[in-house]
């Protein structure tokens, strides 16, 4: 039996639409992982009235074709552009956010770079563009010779869970999920290297308003990627946020942790949903109170 759809595209998903919802947001998912992964993520942005929406990437759980691999690596922004373009055909209405997280960080970040209209805004955790090697140098010719001749050649992620979160039962979770692959096909990472270089060379051309969240005892995906993201963004509306003591998934951590992490997501995406006042409306309102 196939898996659900989310609806209007042709990728497995689902999504939780809450009555009298305030902004939409779809979530992107990172390497060898899944959408599932975040239906506690939405349960609790949808509570604080944001509709999530979130769909399994080209070869990832529930999608058919080669695990991980793609054939070309932006063929993952398309794929986003078109899921935000149902999405905005479905709930016209609602002010639309995108958040990736990891890889699905620097897919959000690759579609940002040439899509002014793509959303009201973006939020991204464990950014991974400084999480590749770079591409030059001998090294750097042979994974170009390498990505030509052997693009499906499977390459361990060597992902110990235990560098995710510090949740146990999250940690074994995620060590026995058949949907988690524990490889990559050295296409897939040749071009997510190249993808992180193009957007380190291109962040000035992104104007929209942008929160990075990011572990500070994440060893993925270095700290250094979102703070890189944050300084090379030309918006004037941009925010990090860093959090002591947390792994790569904050999002993924204790009870107290994941919540504040939701709470500063939720008050982003609201506050910037809210329909924009003209010049001196704000003065007159508060005048007319009095």
């Amino acid at each position: 039996m196939s898996a659900p759809l989310l609806e209007g595209t042709p990728f497995p998903g689902f999504e939780v639409v809450p009555d009298a919802a305030r902004a939409a947001l779809i979530v992107v998912h990172g390497i060898a992982e899944h959408g599932e992964r975040y239906r506690h993520v939405m349960q609790a942005l949808a509570a604080k009235g944001i509709a999530c929406f979130v769909y399994d990437q080209q070869g990832h759980g529930r999608t058919s074709g080669i695990r991980t691999h793609v054939e070309n690596f932006t063929e993952f922004a398309q794929d986003l552009k078109s899921v935000a373009a149902v999405i905005g055909m479905r709930h016209p209405g609602l002010p639309r956010f995108i958040w990736g997280h990891s890889m699905g960080s620097v897919i959000v970040t690759l579609a940002a770079l040439d899509s002014k209209d793509l959303a009201r805004g973006f939020v991204t955790s464990g950014s991974a563009l400084d999480a590749l090697p770079v591409l030059k140098g001998p090294m750097g010719a042979g994974l170009n010779v390498a990505n030509r001749w052997l693009p499906k050649l499977r390459i361990p992620l060597k992902v110990d869970a235990r560098v995710l979160t510090q949740v146990e039962e999250l940690q074994r979770e995620h060590m026995q999920d058949p949907l988690v692959p524990r490889s990559a096909s050295l296409r897939l990472l040749h071009g997510f290297a190249v993808a992180c270089a193009r957007c380190k060379e291109n962040l000035n051309s992104i104007v929209a308003p942008w929160l990075a969240i990011h572990g500070a005892a994440d060893t993925v995906c270095p700290v250094s990627g979102s703070r890189r993201l944050i300084e090379g963004i030309a918006s004037s509306d941009k925010e990090l946020i860093v959090y002591p003591g947390l792994l790569h998934e904050p999002h993924n951590e204790n009870e107290a942790a994941r919540s504040r992490m939701f709470d500063a997501m939720a008050r982003f995406i609201l506050k910037r949903a809210e329909p924009s006042r003209p010049a001196g409306e704000e003065a007159r309102l508060s005048n007319e109170a009095m």
